[in-house]
């Protein structure tokens, strides 16, 4: 990785990078963890937003996970082949898919959320609260200036988001 600084020591490039490097080290080890309850980072999202709101639409929930209906439609067949969700038409909207969890997709949240717990636990192993804090304004504020300067980007702001989960 290159990274130039300035004579003031203000880093003109590798924040995307830095950013990246994290996400990937972070995303490999809770794929790792979630591998061994046989589950993917893409069931995993889609079976937190139900444990959140079970009853969603296939739409509803392809929104809050952030992928394309089409997407969530290959990981919900798994899911349903694997016995953690059930989906039916809706009876007020024929057009309409709701996702239910079943008891054995209400049953692996203990266990996948132990799972995310240790790897954000893990990630946090050097960062006492205040180093925490400032990581997280610092990433609100990065992704919040980057929606303003790019709005029509279709994402929300960081504040946005997380109020809305």
């Amino acid at each position: 990785m290159i990274d130039e600084a300035e004579p003031t020591g203000q880093w003109r490039i590798g924040l995307g990078k830095r950013l990246r490097l994290a996400h990937m080290a972070f995303s490999r080890a809770l794929r790792m963890e979630l591998a061994k309850a046989d589950v993917s980072f893409g069931q995993f999202v889609h079976l937190e937003r139900l444990w959140e709101q079970d009853g969603l639409t296939q739409k509803e929930l392809s929104a809050r996970v952030g992928v394309e209906t089409a997407s969530s439609t290959t990981i919900l067949a798994e899911l349903e082949r694997l016995g953690f969700v059930t989906r039916e038409r809706s009876a007020e909207d024929g057009r309409a898919i709701v996702v239910r969890l079943t008891a054995r997709g209400r049953g692996l949240r203990p266990t996948l959320l132990e799972a995310a717990s240790r790897v954000n636990a893990l990630a946090r192993a050097n960062l006492d609260d205040e180093a925490l804090t400032r990581i997280y304004s610092a990433l609100d504020s990065i992704a919040d200036e980057l929606a303003r300067a790019y709005p029509n980007a279709g994402r929300a702001t960081a504040r946005q988001r997380f109020d809305a989960t």
